[in-house]
């Protein structure tokens, strides 16, 4: 299972679960006095800009005997308190995208996904699926669509990217699922993940590798590799992956989309993220736990001026934390992990200090 300890460092909870050695007897049982918070409706729709930075993490609840029974959610604003929401066992977050935190969980009939707006203290439930299993989702970068990969309820077959209007109106497939390949080996997780310029990338990895599609929503084109890591993101004509290799450190390298030609950009690095900004810098983890930001377009690397251990933090449809950032810029925290938001900070885009994340959204 080379390729699920590489999936391991991306935050991917579902690849978590197939490691033996990362399973149930080291991850923490989480227990909490405080009841479950349950969102009232948010009723008309939100005017002008949300009033805090928002912050989420998805951990894991456990029994006993070391069984999965559900998962918490945990939400708060930057400064402010925290609640937290108790979810099944088959359940996803995402974001923040402008104080809102995406929410799927499948109860065994149907998924359903709803948007917290953690600054107003609601929620607004955005449809119920029961055809088939909604295993992640993104809301698009302008708010008007959510964006979710489903599989059959039935056998798990991959069923693909559908695009859910926010305004009304059917869901409508834009991407057909991978099919089944045997130098793949089985879809453990299939991740979604949006560039600077819009365009939205889909990685379904196996137990060796994945197939990678990119799709831009303006024109519907598809552009497609494989046989590479995790994507990291797309900037330009090339997308920067991780190698598929057995796990951290591992080498970062460009596909260019219209020929596939790869090249090394790094030749091994821990976790890493793509600054969403547009900027085309790789901020990645180097030796001895170092951050170190490396220009695309130049090629200069620069080493980042920050406490040891403070890492990129990745945002995608399987991150299990996030939190609001300016402009799409790179998020870090403590193991890659934000636990608490006072520990989280992000990287300023023009000199790439690092930042105390802000209580208010730029």
């Amino acid at each position: 299972m080379e390729l699920v300890r590489c999936l391991a460092g991306t935050g991917t909870l579902a690849a978590l679960a197939l490691v033996g050695a990362l399973g149930p007897a080291r991850m923490p049982v989480l227990t909490t006095a405080d009841p479950p918070w349950q969102p009232p409706p948010c009723g008309e729709a939100r005017a002008g800009a949300p009033s805090g930075a928002a912050w989420y993490r998805l951990d894991p609840l456990l029994d006993e005997k070391g069984s999965l029974t559900g998962q918490r959610l945990t939400v708060g604003l930057v400064g402010g308190a925290a609640r937290h929401l108790d979810l099944a066992p088959e359940s996803f977050a995402s974001g923040p995208r402008a104080g809102l935190v995406l929410v799927g969980e499948d109860d065994g009939i149907a998924s359903s996904l709803r948007l917290v707006d953690v600054a107003r203290g609601c929620e607004t439930v955005v449809g119920r699926e029961r055809a088939a299993v909604v295993r992640g989702a993104l809301l698009a970068p302008d708010g008007t669509a959510v964006w979710e990969h489903r599989v059959n309820r039935a056998t798990r077959a991959d069923e693909g990217v559908w695009r859910r209007p926010l305004a009304g109106g059917q869901p409508v497939r834009v991407l057909r699922g991978v099919r089944p390949d045997g130098r793949f080996g089985p879809t453990f997780v299939t991740e979604l993940s949006w560039s600077a310029d819009g365009r939205l990338g889909v990685a379904s990895c196996g137990e060796r590798s994945c197939r990678t599609r990119v799709v831009d929503p303006a024109t519907g084109r598809v552009e497609a590799f494989e046989g590479t890591g995790p994507l990291l993101g797309v900037h330009g004509d090339r997308a920067v992956v991780r190698a598929a290799c057995a796990g951290l450190p591992c080498p970062v390298e460009a596909v260019d989309l219209r020929t596939g030609r790869q090249s090394v950009l790094v030749d091994a690095a821990g976790l890493a993220a793509l600054d969403g900004s547009g900027a085309g810098s790789l901020v990645y983890e180097a030796a001895g736990g170092s951050l170190v930001v490396l220009d695309l377009g130049s090629g200069r690397r620069s080493a980042v001026s920050a406490d040891r251990g403070l890492l990129p933090v990745r945002r995608t449809s399987a991150a299990t934390s996030g939190a609001d950032t300016p402009g799409g810029a790179v998020l870090i925290a403590a193991g890659g992990h934000v636990r608490q938001p006072s520990a989280a900070r992000h990287l300023d885009r023009a000199d790439h200090a690092v930042v105390t994340l802000g209580e208010v959204i730029p």
